[in-house]
């Protein structure tokens, strides 16, 4: 019972953030999506799905700033070419990566360390928190820009 109710835990939010990417996605125009919403449900399939999410996480970044930046390099933000690249080039695409890379350092320090030394047992542990850290800034991020993206859609389709 116990571990049906880890697995929950961890799933459910877990779902919700997936549709939070994949309704990124699907706020960005087609043309300027670089992965299909649909394709993140691939993080769901074990192993595969460690390192999908790098590059989901590679993809939406570049996907907004594609969404971002019209061809004459005039933002619908009104950010210009030298204000998105101070403010990174790609956003959300540090901390996704932060996120990706800290879980996934976690993964392989917990199958790698010997059990029986607990003092390094701390290692995995600091990962794990650290990633999930930098997951639930990445997500509250990406749900920004999304925000950000339906209000501009929205706006443009009313000009």
């Amino acid at each position: 019972m116990l571990q049906i109710l880890l697995l929950l835990g961890m799933l459910i939010p877990a779902i919700f953030f997936l549709l939070t990417q994949q309704n990124t996605l699907k706020v960005i125009k087609p043309e300027n999506r670089f992965l299909s919403p649909g394709l993140v449900w691939l993080q769901l399939i074990p192993l595969f799905g460690q390192v999908w999410q790098f590059f989901t996480v590679v993809k939406i970044a570049q996907s907004i700033s594609k969404e971002l930046m019209f061809p004459e390099d005039d933002s619908i933000l009104g950010v210009s070419e030298s204000a998105l690249a101070a403010n990174g080039r790609y956003p959300t695409l540090a901390n996704g990566i932060t996120y990706c890379s800290t879980n996934t350092a976690g993964i392989i320090l917990n199958l790698v360390l010997d059990k029986t030394q607990t003092d390094l047992l701390v290692m995995p542990r600091t990962c794990f928190i650290a990633g999930t850290i930098f997951w639930i800034i990445y997500w509250v991020q990406l749900a920004s820009w999304k925000k950000k993206l339906k209000i501009v859609s929205r706006d443009l389709s009313f000009s």
